[in-house]
């Protein structure tokens, strides 16, 4: 073996050469040293030829890994855009329509729920794993829009209970302006025409001719019709929910039954001057809870002969198709 040659180096002062005689220490060492030496050589021969020379099949992987990467860093940035799309759009409106339809807005905390994991765990992941950025991104953007469209789907119940509401409010004339005389006598008190004296009117007197048509005000249920021995003479009631009733009395002729569904504009009778009257008009009256009110606080005044022209006719369409 090449460790058992013997070595010489020449002795000037004996003039003749002697042998090197090495310990079994350094050459235990060396042979290590050797054998060191041959591994590291042979590893990094292997990974420069993996790399330098690799084969078809771990190239094409590689290749695909690299487009992976790429196509996750585009769908990270997208999650991204949403992400800040749902902030400054989606939530905004979210809030402002609650606000609207006085509901509670979302707390900030429980729009931006955070997903599960340690802390650390998590941050060193997003660090260092794209694959888990997209992940983690996806997961909180599925939470925000589960949330979100819990939120409409509430608002659009609040949206129609609201709308819904609006159109059961008693919020018309109950004669069209055209055929309007005048009103002779306001919410209040006023001199009774028949005994002179100070009473309490409930409602509104609308003058005008005999057999002039008379209007629902808001949607709702009949529930009275029948001549009144109170003085209304021919009076119809109607039921339009969340509190509200309206009155209708001295009427010529009633068009509708006790139990039926009304649509505001409808035609439900016409003027006359049946029981306590001095002549033909309307005495129309809205109760809160019973109570009489003020017709004139709940006429909406921007509406235009046109668009109540509008609610009659498509009220009574409606009531055409029926049969």
């Amino acid at each position: 073996m090449i460790f058992n040659h013997k070595k010489y180096c020449f002795n000037p002062v004996t003039l003749t050469f002697e042998e090197i005689r090495i310990n079994q220490l350094r050459r235990f060492l060396r042979l290590i040293a050797y054998i060191f030496l041959l591994v590291a050589f042979i590893f990094a021969s292997g990974y420069l030829l993996n790399h330098l020379f690799g084969s078809r099949e771990s190239r094409v992987l590689e290749d695909q890994v690299s487009v992976l990467s790429h196509e996750m860093g585009k769908l990270k940035n997208k999650g991204h855009e949403l992400s800040i799309s749902l902030k400054n759009d989606i939530f905004r409106k979210d809030n402002t329509y609650r606000i609207i339809l006085q509901m509670d807005t979302l707390p900030h905390s429980l729009r931006y729920a955070g997903t599960g994991g340690s802390a650390a765990d998590n941050e060193m992941a997003r660090q260092n794993d794209i694959g888990y950025q997209v992940s983690d991104l996806i997961q909180s953007l599925t939470t925000q829009l589960q949330l979100q469209t819990g939120s409409f789907k509430a608002l659009y119940e609040k949206a129609m209970e609201y709308s819904e509401g609006t159109t059961h409010l008693p919020a018309i004339q109950p004669v069209a302006q055209n055929d309007l005389s005048m009103i002779s006598s306001d919410f209040g008190i006023r001199s009774d025409p028949f005994f002179f004296t100070e009473k309490n009117h409930c409602g509104l007197d609308f003058v005008a001719p005999a057999g002039t048509n008379v209007y629902a005000t808001g949607d709702g249920i009949v529930t009275f019709v029948r001549y009144s021995r109170n003085g209304y003479g021919n009076e119809i009631v109607i039921d339009h929910r969340f509190g509200f009733s309206s009155r209708y009395a001295h009427l010529h002729s009633m068009h509708v039954k006790e139990g039926e569904q009304i649509k505001r504009g409808q035609i439900i009778g016409t003027v006359g001057e049946t029981g306590r009257a001095t002549g033909p008009h309307l005495h129309y009256e809205v109760l809160y809870e019973k109570s009489p009110v003020n017709p004139s606080y709940y006429f909406d005044t921007t509406l235009t002969k046109e668009e109540f022209a509008q609610i009659i006719s498509k009220a009574n369409e409606e009531e055409t198709m029926k049969y």
